[in-house]
């Protein structure tokens, strides 16, 4: 019989798989925490697009996450970053993007000089309306001092793109919402918008299986 307490080897399996890889609440409040502040934009906007669950960003997201790199790719979405030395705590990772918003200037659509907003600009880019996720345990991230931390990156699509656009047209909100769109909380919601099904499948799974396949064999062998 096995002792209370998970072995070492266990233990570690286990922390690592929750480790990299979002559940699906944690999506839940990345999306939640997104339309969130996207609904409380000031001044307020006439077209702010409500924000969905995209799996294909998703997937994206995690393999650049696993790269342990803190940049921009190069590909067709926008990444956002945060990384922390503790437990990863999603809602905390979006509510610092959001406090980006005092450097941010919505007449210019620009960054307060020495200052960062382009986290804060992509979640409120009024266009955007997917957004992926993904997450991982990182000894050393490229482009950062810091060492063993955890890192989210978010991937957007479609993008910011503040050198030919504003973030958002000032104005009272959902007054140009698309056609195909209904107002809800500030925010213009696709009343048959096809939510992403399916898509590509998620790299989290492929390595929960290969974490669980030792673990389970390892379990085997002590009982």
């Amino acid at each position: 019989m096995l002792s209370s307490g998970l072995p070492p080897v266990l233990l570690v399996l286990s922390v690592l798989e929750l480790s990299w890889c979002l559940s699906d609440e944690e999506k839940k409040i990345i999306v939640d925490e997104h339309n969130k502040y996207r609904s409380q934009v000031s001044p307020p906007a006439q077209a702010m697009m409500k924000m969905t669950w995209d799996p294909d960003l998703e997937v994206d997201a995690q393999k650049y996450a696993e790269k342990c790199i803190r940049a921009q790719n190069g590909g067709p979405g926008r990444l956002n970053f945060f990384a922390t030395p503790s437990a990863l705590d999603v809602k905390l990772a979006i509510e610092e993007w959001n406090r980006e918003r005092k450097f941010f200037n919505p007449k210019t659509s620009e960054c307060v000089p020495v200052h960062s907003c382009d986290n804060y600009v992509q979640m409120i880019w009024a266009t955007t309306t997917r957004v992926g996720c993904g997450s991982h345990y990182c000894a050393k991230i490229k482009g950062m001092e810091a060492e063993n931390m955890h890192l989210l990156v978010c991937n957007y699509y479609p993008p910011s793109n503040i050198t030919e656009k504003k973030a958002y047209w000032e104005g009272p909100s959902c007054k140009m919402c698309p056609r195909g769109t209904v107002c809800v909380n500030n925010l213009c919601d696709r009343t048959s918008v096809d939510q992403p099904k399916g898509g590509a499948p998620s790299t989290c799974l492929g390595l929960s299986l290969f974490l669980l396949l030792p673990s389970a064999i390892l379990v085997g062998l002590l009982l």
